[in-house]
């Protein structure tokens, strides 16, 4: 009986030390086991993104366990303890930072995993460490948004498209201050809107060399990857020529020439439009093939008359002055009786109104400018794409008049004061008159200067 009491207490002993702390049987069975991280290939691994992550757990038996989530797993993020070098973990995810300027070709980042300690979350014993390695850049190619007019002042949406190492690509368009600062830009014959942030034809044709614009975009990180958009005018087009003024409109002399184009195989109408008033010139090449044009020299509207002020209110009357008078007679008893009068006296009148302020008078429209336009006889097939009016701009509006202010009040007595009378309205301004149109002249010239 002794040696099978012997024999037991042993055993009793030893059954603790298996089933101890779950923590000493995960140390032990890391050393026994191997790592793998696997990321998923179909996200961009750049600066910015996050990447799905995952992690296998293979035993020295060959037994597989994967995580929750991207590698649809049963094991529970929650025993590891993941630290990145050029970002962060979250949620079976990482997230890259670290700098968007280099370029990354042949660069990584490095995943490093422990086991988490229980107290506080910690990092607990090393379990291996990985580098991802980054996509990078191989290549760019300037895109545009279908069909666009082809024309000098038109605006051209534009974006690039960048290619990586893995075959993927990104899109970026315009705005550039917004969407495209990693690409440095260089410019003929176009530049970026202020407006838009957009593409914009150059206005003026004959600063753009042989019928093309061209845009040419790198990667600030690479210079070497670049891609060039060109573009052949047609000049087909419906321009506006609008010249307003402060007053009267300007005076136009318009020349209008037919050049054949021969790189775009064209007949075109140079039109040089120059500004009497400015000195400045205007210069336009519009397709006898779809294109036009229309040239307006405006008056400018005359200003509107001030609205007359409305006349302050009269003050009201004062009120009638009061007075007591006090009397006191002595009886035949010898007794005295008090007798107290309280008299009011007229309320004074209550002031008149003031006048309403008239109107101002509205200001005469600028007249429209004269437009002389000399054409050679080529042309003349032509002029009905040539459209030409001088608009002359309209009166100001007279103001409104001012309205008389309300006579004051009589003030109270015995008997009340008058009312004050009102004030009289003013007189509405009158409009201003319409500016004259100017006059139009086409002259065919036998040569154009």
């Amino acid at each position: 009986m002794k040696l099978i009491i012997t024999i037991l207490v042993p055993l009793i002993w030893c059954l603790p030390v298996i089933a101890q702390s779950p923590v000493n049987n995960a140390k032990a069975d890391t050393a026994k086991q191997k790592y793998i991280l696997e990321y998923d290939p179909g996200v961009l691994r750049v600066k910015g993104n996050s990447v799905p992550i995952g992690i296998v757990a293979i035993s020295d038996k060959g037994l597989r366990t994967q995580t929750k989530g991207f590698l649809a797993g049963t094991d529970n993020w929650s025993k590891y303890k993941i630290d990145v070098d050029s970002g962060s973990y979250s949620g079976g995810k990482i997230k890259i930072k670290g700098s968007g300027t280099g370029y990354k070709k042949g660069d990584s980042l490095t995943v490093t995993v422990y086991t988490k300690k229980w107290f506080l979350g910690g990092r607990g014993k090393l379990l291996f460490s990985q580098k991802i390695p980054y996509d990078y850049e191989t290549k760019i190619s300037v895109l545009t948004t279908g069909n666009f007019s082809k024309a000098p002042g038109d605006h051209v949406q534009f974006g690039v498209r960048t290619y990586f190492d893995n075959k993927m690509f990104t899109d970026k368009w315009a705005p550039v201050k917004k969407n495209l600062k990693d690409f440095a830009f260089k410019f003929d014959g176009v530049h970026i809107s202020k407006s838009k942030g957009d593409l914009k034809i150059d206005n003026d044709p004959t600063k753009i060399s042989n019928d093309k614009i061209k845009l040419i975009a790198s990667m600030l990180k690479n210079a070497a990857i670049t891609d060039t958009l060109n573009v052949l005018l047609d000049y087909v087009a419906n321009y506006q020529c609008n010249i307003l003024s402060n007053g009267a409109g300007h005076d136009l002399n318009v020349t209008a020439a037919i050049h054949h184009d021969s790189i775009i195989n064209a007949q075109l109408i140079t039109i040089q439009v120059n500004d009497a008033a400015t000195h400045t010139t205007y210069n336009y090449w519009v397709n006898t093939n779809g294109g036009s044009i229309a040239i307006l020299s405006k008056g400018a509207d005359g200003s509107n008359g001030l609205n007359g002020m409305d006349g302050f209110s009269g003050s009201p009357g004062s009120p009638g002055t009061v007075s007591v008078d006090t009397e006191t007679i002595t009886n035949a008893d010898g007794t005295t009786t008090t007798t107290t009068n309280t008299v009011t006296g007229p309320g004074g009148n209550g002031g008149n109104g003031q006048d309403g302020g008239n109107g101002q008078d509205g200001e005469a429209g600028g007249d429209g400018g004269n437009i002389v336009v000399n054409y050679s006889a080529a042309v003349a097939p032509f002029l009905s794409l040539i459209k030409v009016i001088s608009v002359a701009g309209a009166g100001g509006s007279g103001g409104r008049a001012g309205r008389g202010g309300a006579g004051g009040s009589g003030g109270s007595g015995n008997p009340d004061g008058n009312a004050g009378l009102n004030g009289s309205d003013g007189r509405n301004g009158f409009d201003g008159s319409n500016g004259r149109n100017g006059t139009v002249t086409f002259t065919m010239v036998s040569s154009v200067q």
